[in-house]
């Protein structure tokens, strides 16, 4: 179930989350974030606030504060949530975090977010589609009436139909250390827990390597299975981006 794997999966990742961020650097994706979904973050009010649902090593959420946005950072993950409190104070910024489940959510916030963030595939990590249906009522239920839901995710129709079972990276640098990683998919079909396999290796000299594996559990679905789900939720799609060619696509819904 998701909750207690999941959450020490990513606990286990500790600084390597940060060398997937290395190859083009962290204020790349901050950039990248903003610019995405600039025409509803300048929309904003006065005083809004924004929840990061899964704010993972806090780029996303780092990015917000750093336009003058009001958010909240919150991760299953206590060491997400030290990544986050730690780069966003070599940002020179602050901002509240806290180390909490999606169907946690409700019992710490009520309706008090103009938008709400769902990024980085994180929902994935839902797995099944019933615990994919909670989840996202709990994000449904601390927005504001007329508030935004945005949901990023992976696009599995592509994946399975691919088969995919490698990912490479080219030789990366982080903290004076130099890594390349590879993905291992071990996918089981849509609606299966499935998995993905990291496997870090630290190159040593130029000769010697050290590996660091590591796992993560996730559940793919299609793209016609999430809609359903965001309709029984009670969400208003206002945008979906969706291709069968696209790696990723968004959804941006309002309650």
């Amino acid at each position: 179930m998701y909750g207690n794997d999941v959450k020490e999966q990513y606990n286990l990742m500790s600084h390597f989350y940060n060398v997937l961020y290395a190859e083009v650097g962290a204020k790349f994706y901050e950039d990248e974030f903003i610019n995405q979904y600039k025409d509803i973050l300048n929309e904003l009010p006065r005083n809004s606030k924004v929840l990061d649902s899964s704010c993972g090593n806090g780029v996303k959420a780092t990015a917000l504060k750093r336009k003058d946005i009001e958010v909240v950072g919150t991760d299953i993950s206590e060491e997400m949530i030290r990544l986050t409190e730690e780069y966003a104070k070599n940002n020179n910024l602050t901002f509240p975090t806290k180390q909490l489940s999606w169907q946690e959510l409700p019992f710490n916030f009520t309706e008090e977010f103009d938008v709400v963030f769902c990024c980085g595939n994180s929902i994935s990590h839902s797995l099944s589609l019933t615990e994919m249906l909670t989840n996202i009522k709990s994000l449904y239920k601390v927005a504001k009436k007329g508030g935004k839901i945005i949901i990023d995710t992976r696009n599995w129709d592509k994946v399975l139909n691919a088969n995919l079972r490698f990912n490479t990276s080219n030789i990366i640098e982080y903290n004076d250390k130099r890594y390349m990683f590879t993905y291992i998919w071990n996918l089981n079909g849509f609606n299966k827990i499935s998995n993905v396999e990291i496997l870090f290796i630290e190159i040593i000299d130029g000769k010697e390597t050290k590996c660091k594996p590591l796992k993560l559990d996730f559940m793919p679905f299609t793209h016609d299975e999430f809609m359903l789900i965001l309709k029984e939720c009670g969400l208003k799609v206002l945008k979906d981006n969706f291709h069968i060619e696209s790696d990723n696509y968004s959804v941006i819904l309002e309650k």
